[in-house]
């Protein structure tokens, strides 16, 4: 009875000329890392091509070759896509433009220069005014989500240069009462300055040096600058 049945699964094996195949569980870690990062560099790329209203959560879907229901199972929505689209791009900016520069000396100026320069690189960069945009033009949630994490890159960059000013300021004879004041004014004036920028005229590495060296140059020497 055993050789029988022996000779019944050969035989079935034969005829199906292959294993059988086991059934598919969850992916890897790292497997769903690279999807989910597949979908938002593909949604990155269609919300800045097509706009909120032209980018449809099925097309991102189709595009990758993925089925819907991996996509959902990631992103309730589109516009929650969105915001955390919105959020990658924005930490990756941040991260980018709040990281001291080891290279630069104590000189508070030469700090201030660096830090005020890679604020109007970042700020006039395309890509973020058309993602600072994009975010703008949704309601609710999102605008308000998208609000906070610009304040927190805010923070930072404020933190840091409060403590540019704490550390080096008073070794180069600025009595500084008030470093948190003092980073208020360069950042608004930083602010001001990107806000005023002609869309289409990112500002180049040359050009931010110089525009950033004659704002800090303003506002260290303050009313005698008038």
């Amino acid at each position: 009875m055993a050789e029988v049945q022996d000779k019944v699964r050969q035989s079935a094996a034969a005829k199906a000329g292959q294993k059988p195949s086991r059934k598919r569980g969850r992916p890897a870690a790292a497997d769903s890392m690279k999807i989910t990062q597949d979908i938002l560099t593909e949604a990155t790329r269609m919300f800045l091509e097509l706009g909120y209203e032209g980018t449809a959560m099925d097309a991102v879907a189709t595009n990758l070759g993925i089925p819907r229901t991996t996509l959902y199972k990631r992103f309730s929505d589109k516009a929650d896509l969105l915001q955390s689209v919105i959020d990658a791009k924005i930490a990756s900016w941040s991260e980018l433009n709040t990281r001291r520069d080891p290279a630069l000396s104590h000189d508070l100026v030469e700090q201030l220069t660096s830090y005020v320069g890679a604020m109007l690189l970042w700020g006039t960069n395309p890509e973020v005014r058309a993602i600072t945009k994009l975010a703008g033009n949704l309601a609710g949630a999102l605008g308000s989500g998208f609000l906070g994490h610009n304040q927190k890159g805010y923070r930072n960059l404020h933190a840091l240069i409060v403590t540019s000013v704490r550390d080096y300021g008073p070794a180069q004879g600025f009595k500084m009462r008030d470093p948190e004041g003092a980073a208020d004014l360069v950042m608004a004036v930083t602010g001001g300055t990107i806000a005023i920028r002609p869309e289409g005229k990112p500002f180049s590495e040359d050009e931010a040096k110089t525009v950033a060296a004659s704002l800090v140059d303003r506002i260290v020497r303050g009313a005698e600058a008038w």
